[in-house]
């Protein structure tokens, strides 16, 4: 069997050769609030027996998830490209444990039916031809009462889209959008709404919904996005971060 998203393997290959060649320092969460806010919502699910980490990537989350004390024993990660699964490898290797890494397309895992107690899933489903069969198969690779742990693009990012007007209006007058991209991809972005009605429609329960982090376009300084991050933890909880995050359970068999 085939899925949408198949037919894009060789881009992620390439993108896995030019980008995630070999793994990288773990992330500052100061800076990188990604990075820090998954791995903590992750966390507070624990202790479990397993976990997924589906879209795994270079293996950053696996890593630091590694070392701490209440990681679940069995580790799993899953991404389309077979290349960055190398750079993965190395990465939890580095953290002094091991990891079953699989090369699969979300959209069809390849795990029996309630495989694991955790399933994480950090910024992929934006880049799925088909989101509700990912979302889909997250669900039922879930045992009855674990929980998923996901993120993506969030439509209402207001407060960046605003900080960064200045910067988008001159790339769309010049028409540079796109003209550094050594590789292009199918990228996307949701509602909280949209992702919640996708959830319960495949059976699962949500538990939490945040929204977090925003960013100033082609500023790399740490020094500037510790202080945006300074600024937004200062603020109320509000939906217009750039990242959306959902915690949510598969419910327990009525029996």
């Amino acid at each position: 069997m085939s899925a949408p998203s198949d037919r894009l393997r060789e881009v992620y290959e390439r993108r896995a050769e030019l980008h995630y060649a070999a793994p990288v320092a773990e992330p500052d969460g100061r800076v990188d609030l990604k990075f820090a806010r998954m791995t903590a919502l992750t966390a507070e699910t624990f202790p479990a027996g397993s976990l997924l980490d589906a879209g795994c990537g270079d293996g950053r989350f696996l890593a630091a998830l590694a070392k701490l004390p209440t990681c679940p024993a069995r580790l799993v990660g899953c991404d389309i490209s077979e290349r960055i699964l190398k750079t993965a490898s190395a990465a939890v290797e580095r953290s002094g444990r091991a990891a079953e890494l699989v090369r699969a397309n979300l959209e069809l895992l390849p795990f029996p039916d309630a495989s694991f107690e955790r399933v994480l899933s950090v910024q992929v489903i934006e880049h799925l031809l088909d989101f509700t069969a990912g979302i889909r198969e997250l669900a039922r690779v879930l045992q009855p009462d674990g929980k998923l742990v996901l993120s993506t693009d969030n439509t209402r990012n207001y407060v960046s889209r605003t900080l960064n007007l200045p910067r988008t209006a001159v790339v769309r007058a010049l028409r540079l959008r796109g003209k550094r991209a050594q590789v292009t991809f199918p990228h996307r972005s949701f509602t909280r709404d949209e992702v919640v009605s996708a959830m319960r429609e495949c059976g699962l329960a949500v538990e939490h919904v945040e929204t977090f982090r925003i960013h100033i376009d082609g500023v790399q300084a740490p020094s500037i996005q510790r202080r945006l991050n300074a600024i937004e933890k200062a603020v109320p909880a509000h939906g217009w971060g750039d990242i959306l995050a959902v915690v949510a359970h598969k419910p327990g068999d009525a029996s």
